[in-house]
């Protein structure tokens, strides 16, 4: 292994956000780790390289080292991997560029994730929506979250690389680390989550290390919740699915379970939605989640990166 054991990766993946991404430098520029150097990986997925002037102007001025990439070839799994490339460190902290947190974040997670010895740690997420005072972008606000009840601890689940650390110096990681195949759809992360939990894998969730999600405008429409959340009711049903004939029993009860609530949210989503009624958004959701475990098929998911 190349990768230095005493220096802290902070990869951010980037695709034609430049104000944002320099909104999420400025939050994270100079984090600090005693014992630990800390870096920054900037992967730029976009073929016109959009980040480079914001870029170059940014690291004029910088605290914090920075490493600044061009991933041509758009593609979140391409935007992850090529950042993984040119990291130096053991240990990556992922966040994107839509994110936001503060120069505590970085010790926060990691120490938090070093306490369990965990190979995979998250932290919460919470969806900052484009206007205020709009009752439907009140209701569509969680869906954008990813917060979960859990105390600081070890958990049972991957959640997302959005404000997540991989020590990459305990189980093997997949070749490449990131599936290319899922470069449009999303889900590479839940790929990677399931391959290294198989392994025996740690993972522990860090209360603390909260961060912001800035929804852009663009986003917060009624087709992005239903795409993102039948997105994300497909990660069951096709993790089952990669296992050949030995998932089988898992399609099976995830579909049955996407029935269920398929069964439950149209009604109560036609009824609030007929109403008038801005929670109709909520129940949008969780009936896009129920419909993508029983419409699993990989060609049909939604493409939700680079396009």
């Amino acid at each position: 292994m190349s990768w230095q054991d005493t220096t802290i990766s902070i990869v951010i993946p980037t695709y034609k956000r430049p104000d944002a991404l320099i909104r999420l430098l400025k939050s994270i520029d100079g984090s600090l780790v005693k014992g630990f150097n800390v870096e920054i990986v900037v992967a730029d997925n976009d073929p016109l390289a959009s980040a480079h002037d914001v870029m170059t102007q940014f690291k004029s001025k910088s605290l914090s080292p920075i490493t600044h990439i061009h991933v041509p070839e758009p593609g979140v799994s391409n935007a992850r991997n090529g950042a993984l490339k040119a990291a130096k460190g053991r240990y990556i902290l992922f966040i994107d560029d839509d994110m936001e947190a503060d120069q505590e974040w970085a010790q926060t997670l990691f120490l938090g994730a070093k306490k369990f010895d965990a190979t995979l740690a998250f932290g919460p997420a919470v969806a900052v929506m484009p206007e205020e005072g709009n009752a439907l972008f009140d209701y569509m606000q969680p869906l954008f979250c990813r917060v979960r009840d859990y105390d600081t601890g070890l958990i049972n689940e991957g959640i997302a690389t959005g404000n997540c650390f991989l020590d990459r110096g305990k189980e093997p990681l997949p070749t490449p680390v990131f599936d290319p195949a899922l470069n449009q759809s999303g889900g590479e992360d839940d790929a990677l989550f399931t391959h290294m939990m198989d392994q025996g894998a740690k993972v522990a969730w860090i209360k603390a290390a909260t961060t912001l999600e800035h929804v852009p405008a663009s986003r917060a429409t009624l087709s992005y919740v239903w795409r993102r959340n039948f997105a994300w009711g497909q990660g069951p049903s096709q993790h089952e699915a990669d296992k050949g004939l030995k998932g089988l029993p898992g399609i099976l009860k995830w579909m049955v379970i996407g029935i269920a609530q398929t069964c439950i949210y149209t009604p109560i989503w036609a009824f609030t939605k007929l109403m008038g009624r801005t929670k109709s958004v909520h129940y949008l959701g969780r009936l896009a989640q129920g419909v993508g475990k029983i419409v699993w098929a990989q060609r049909l998911s939604p493409k939700l990166y680079g396009v």
